[in-house]
């Protein structure tokens, strides 16, 4: 035995002993709990991940707002400075009209937009600024000795010599590049016309290199602006003046020749007066037809009549109210009653019923003579208003034959008379119009008056500094988040431990933090700090990781344990020592094992000589504990890799490691075992399926998404289901993922030594 009273080797028969030492790991097994996804889990996108992103990468935010800034600054500072005049003008709504036609809308009247518009357009005009490049000559060069000759004045000066002669053809004042159309498109770009809203106020701005040149460019425009007005006013009132007077002539002369033809129409055809003749004619027509109609009744109720009578004579309406036929019937009625009583007691041919039947007989006589009378009477009266509505109506037809005469002759008087009428009104329209344009055109009335003159500015209008610098802070800021986010978008790396078990649909049972060392290598004194140094961060999140794992499995921590990454350099060999430490610490005998028979480095990190280790058991007859080795650390011993086998797959596949890792697993109740990566070689799927418990690393912004999803989708090929995921080298120092290394400690009532 050693000088520390620690064996070398575990005798078979301390196995019991060391199962009946009381432990620490705890024995209950809590199933992780199914619940709905959280926020992180669902893929939406929140503020705080937007927030954590333009955090990250705020050096390069920072970058492009300075170089945004500084761009500004330097563009600002080369640009020639620019001055901006102003002048104030007040333009009236313009009412004049050539020919005004009452109730009828003119094309000015179409509203006040629209003639506003016009007039910020003409003030922009090109005649309108040759007009004022013509009245300053700033075509010619020298011209005005006052103004510099650079920028503005420079580019409407160019391709002009100051020796050259301004006779030089119409083929070269009308070129492209010619110093008349070069002052007039730069004068027009630089005229800004900016309307007071709700007022008839307008400001022009005029923009220049030179203040004075501004202010005078501005004074003369508005001078030339209001000419322009005034003799475009004269020049359309001369215009309706000979316009006038040319349709004046023409109408008078059409007035005549119209008056003359409704003369000798009169004449010829004798008509006095039409109106009149035609208001008695439409009163006979009107009387006559009234008459028919009423004739026309009287005929169909006489007729009715008949008709009832001829049908119905008794029930006749004469009949019915004639008193006479109605007392002769009452006298019959009586004698018939008289002669039907006698007739019980005589016979027809006595006397007195003879008597009787001869009185009978008169009444019937009589009646039927009165109704004879009525008959003739109703026949009568319906002849005589048939007779009568015939009458009516013949001389109805002649009287619309009058009246159809008439018009018929008087259609033509009425087209001339109208021609005459229409004529007449033409003629005085524009012989009261002539007038009045003759008076408008002798008054020189004016519409657009100044206000304010333009006057040299005091100070530059541009380039301003500060809104620049403004306004490049902000393309900046944005273009720097936007950079931010597309460089994100690119990474594909697994940053934080949210992403890893949303890709790997592993429960995490742990997070690393960054501890700054060579960058791609793990360090021995890293991977000793586990040991070295217990109480800090990176020893309690190696805690952490161990705890998790007490949860792991039903029977509490799982025995036999691989731990094993998608790459090398993700800090699967520090995991794998700091959990052996850690599982060590508890009091337990615990073996690591260096399954990595291509890389192999936990030798190098314990400081034990790797000239025997588990390449020689695998190809040899030694026994498995002559492979182990004693460590530093209390209770943890650990088998190297050994020598490079050439065929490390084949030693791994083979039945003696199964059986070595039954006969250790007897002897010591915790085994780790660093396996190799899972990309590119088939080891860790090997050992995966003889060790039964994984454990996945993952390096915080070093695994690529893509590596650790072909690796998990291998390892699950393979049937090996790791336990967890741990998330190694995560930057905690910005306290942005909520697993601050602000720790509590509690002090092990151990004394834990420290390696020298």
């Amino acid at each position: 035995m050693p000088d520390n009273g620690r064996p070398n080797l575990i005798p078979a028969g301390e196995s019991a002993a060391l199962e009946r030492r009381p432990g620490t790991d705890l024995s209950t097994h809590v199933l992780p709990a199914v619940a709905a996804p959280s926020a992180e889990e669902d893929g939406s996108i929140h503020f705080r991940d937007l927030w954590r992103i333009v955090v990250k990468r705020k050096w390069v935010v920072l970058a492009v707002v300075l170089l945004a800034l500084v761009t500004a600054l330097v563009s600002t500072m080369m640009q020639t400075p620019i001055y901006r005049a102003t002048i104030t003008l007040k333009i009236e709504r313009e009412a004049p009209k050539v020919v005004e036609f009452k109730g009828a809308i003119m094309p000015e009247e179409a509203g006040d937009i629209d003639f506003y518009r016009t007039q910020y357009e003409l003030l922009k005009s090109r005649t309108l600024a040759e007009r004022v490049v013509e009245q300053l000559n700033l075509r010619k060069v020298g011209a005005r000795q006052d103004i510099p000759q650079s920028g503005w004045l420079a580019l409407m000066r160019r391709g002009t010599n100051p020796g050259e002669s301004e006779d030089r053809g119409d083929s070269a004042r009308e070129g492209p590049s010619n110093p008349s159309r070069l002052a007039v498109g730069a004068f027009m770009g630089s005229i800004v016309v900016d309307p007071i809203r709700s007022s008839r106020l307008v400001r022009v701005h005029f923009d220049s290199p030179d203040p004075n040149l501004a202010a005078d460019a501005l004074n003369a425009l508005a001078q030339n602006f209001i000419a322009v007005n005034l003799e475009r006013r004269y020049d359309a009132s001369s215009y309706a003046k000979t316009f006038l007077e040319e349709k004046l002539a023409q109408t008078k002369a059409k007035l005549e020749e119209s008056e003359r033809s409704l003369a000798e129409f009169q004449r010829t055809q004798e008509i006095i007066n039409v109106d009149d003749k035609q208001n008695v004619l439409a009163q006979t027509l009107s009387a006559y037809n009234q008459a028919a109609s009423k004739a026309g009744e009287e005929r169909l109720r006489a007729e009715a009549l008949y008709q009832e009578f001829r049908e119905h004579p008794e029930s006749a309406p004469q009949m019915t109210d004639n008193k006479t036929i109605a007392a002769l019937k009452e006298e019959r009625t009586k004698k018939q009653i008289e002669y039907q009583d006698q007739l019980r007691i005589y016979k027809p041919a006595y006397p007195k019923m003879l008597q009787l039947k001869t009185t009978i007989d008169e009444l019937d006589k009589k009646i039927g003579d009165e109704v004879e009378i009525v008959r003739r009477s109703i026949e009568g009266s319906y002849n005589v208003a048939l007779a009568q509505e015939a009458n009516i109506q013949s001389k109805l037809s002649a009287a619309k034959k009058s009246v159809l005469d008439l018009q018929e002759r008087s259609i033509k008087y009425n087209i001339l008379k109208r021609e005459v009428d229409t004529n007449r009104t033409l003629y005085d329209g524009l012989l009261q119009r002539l007038k009045e344009v003759g008076v408008e055109a002798g008054v020189g009335t004016n519409n657009v008056t100044v206000v304010d003159p333009a006057l040299p500015p005091g100070g530059p209008y541009k380039p301003d500094l500060s809104s620049n610098l403004k306004f490049a802070g902000v393309i900046g800021l944005v273009l720097g988040i936007a950079l931010a986010f597309f460089l994100e978008y690119l990474d594909d790396t697994l940053r934080h431990p949210e992403d890893m078990e949303r890709l790997t649909q592993l429960p995490v049972l742990g997070v690393i933090p960054l501890v700054k060392g060579k960058k791609g290598q793990e360090s021995p004194m890293l991977a000793m700090m586990a040991h070295d140094d217990a109480r800090s961060g990176f020893a309690e999140a190696y805690r952490s990781v161990r705890t998790a794992l007490q949860f792991a499995t039903r029977r509490g921590a799982p025995r036999m344990l691989m731990v094993t990454s998608t790459s090398s350099g993700e800090g699967k060999t520090t995991t794998a020592l700091s959990l052996a430490i850690n599982f060590a610490q508890t009091g337990k005998l615990t073996l690591l094992i260096d399954a990595d028979l291509r890389n192999p480095t936990l030798h190098k990190f314990l400081g034990i000589d790797n000239s025997r280790g588990l390449s020689n058991y695998l190809s040899s007859e030694m026994p498995a504990l002559g492979v182990v080795r004693l460590t530093a650390i209390p209770n943890l011993y650990v088998i190297p890799a050994g020598p490079l086998p050439p065929n490390p797959v084949e030693l791994l596949s083979g039945s003696k490691l199964q059986g070595m890792l039954r006969e250790l697993g007897e002897r010591f109740p915790h085994v780790i075992l660093d396996s190799p990566p899972v990309l590119g070689i088939a080891d860790a799927l090997v050992l995966g399926n003889q060790v039964g418990s994984v454990v996945f690393v993952v390096a915080a912004a070093a695994t690529r998404k893509a590596h650790a999803r072909a690796a998990l989708k291998r390892l699950r090929q393979a049937d090996v289901v790791p336990l967890g995921a741990v998330m190694t080298k995560l930057d905690l120092r910005d306290g942005m993922y909520g697993y601050e290394s602000a720790y509590y400690y509690y002090q092990s009532t151990t004394n834990v030594p420290k390696l020298t």
